[in-house]
C-alpha cells in the first residue's frame, strides 16, 4: 500500500512539474514573438497620380510604428500596443500582427492571391500577413516588414 501510495505521489509531481514547464515556455515563446515594428508604405500623391503598379517605390512614402506608438499618416492613425479611439490599433497576439477595425475597410494579401479584397467593419479583429493591402475609403496602405523581438534586421 504504501509503495502504491509513494509511486501515485511520483506521478503526480512528474505531471505537475511538466505542465508548470511547458506554461513556462509558453509564456517565454509569447513575449520572445512579441511584434516590436511594423512598416507602412502608401503612395505620395504629391509626387505622382499614377496608380497601382505603375506607381514607383520613390512615389511612395513609407513611416514605421514601433510598440507604443501613434503616427499619423494620410489622416489615419497607426498604433501599435497603444489603444487609441479611432486609430487603426495594432498588437502583437503570440507572434501575429493583429488590427482592431476602426472604420469599415478592405484587406487583402500581397502578392494578391486572385481572392481580391476583403471587407471588414468597425470592431472587427484581422490578422495581418507579411504584407498585406488596407484600403480604406480611397486610400492604400501597405503593411510589411513586420519586426519580431530578439529578430535581426538587415
Amino acid at each position: 500500500m504504501k509503495e502504491q501510495l509513494i509511486i501515485l505521489l511520483s506521478f503526480t509531481l512528474l505531471f505537475t512539474s511538466c505542465r508548470n514547464n511547458t506554461q513556462k515556455h509558453t509564456i517565454q515563446d509569447s513575449i520572445t514573438n512579441t511584434i516590436v515594428s511594423f512598416s507602412v508604405t502608401s503612395k505620395n500623391s504629391e509626387l505622382t497620380s499614377k496608380s497601382g503598379k505603375d506607381v514607383l517605390l520613390n512615389e511612395m512614402t513609407t513611416i514605421n510604428v514601433k510598440s507604443g506608438d501613434k503616427i499619423l499618416f494620410k489622416a489615419f492613425d497607426f498604433t501599435l500596443e497603444n489603444n487609441v479611439d479611432g486609430a487603426l490599433n495594432f498588437y502583437s497576439d503570440n507572434g501575429r500582427l493583429m488590427c482592431n477595425v476602426p472604420t469599415k475597410l478592405s484587406i487583402m494579401s500581397m502578392p494578391p492571391s486572385g481572392k481580391g479584397l476583403t471587407n471588414y467593419n468597425k470592431g472587427d479583429v484581422v490578422e495581418i500577413s507579411a504584407m498585406t493591402l488596407i484600403k480604406i475609403e480611397s486610400v492604400n496602405f501597405v503593411i510589411s516588414n513586420i519586426i519580431h523581438k530578439n529578430e535581426k534586421v538587415n
